[in-house]
């Protein structure tokens, strides 16, 4: 799995920083759905994060969010104290 070492990596170089972030890779090693990639960011406030990719969904608690899959599209779900309790893709 190409992703992973660029994974590891970057999460491990997102550890040393209280705002760590993630990018979008264009060239394509994190693959359609990058959402393994931020799973370290789960449970962290969503202000200390810095998560960047071209399809971003944030849902907060009582948004409207529609059905429709998106393999490339990166939702976040937070909660009612806007920490992170979910990335997935879809």
């Amino acid at each position: 799995m190409k992703w992973g070492a660029l994974a590891i990596a970057a999460l491990a170089l997102g550890a040393c920083e209280q705002g760590a972030t993630v990018t979008y890779d264009p060239s394509g090693q994190l693959g359609v759905c990058p959402a393994p990639a931020f799973q370290e960011f789960v449970g962290q406030p969503y202000a200390n994060t810095r998560i960047e990719w071209p399809d971003l969904r944030i849902i907060r608690p009582g948004d409207a969010v529609t059905r429709d899959y998106l393999e490339n599209r990166l939702n976040v779900d937070l909660d009612e104290n806007e920490v992170i309790t979910r990335i997935w893709c879809g």
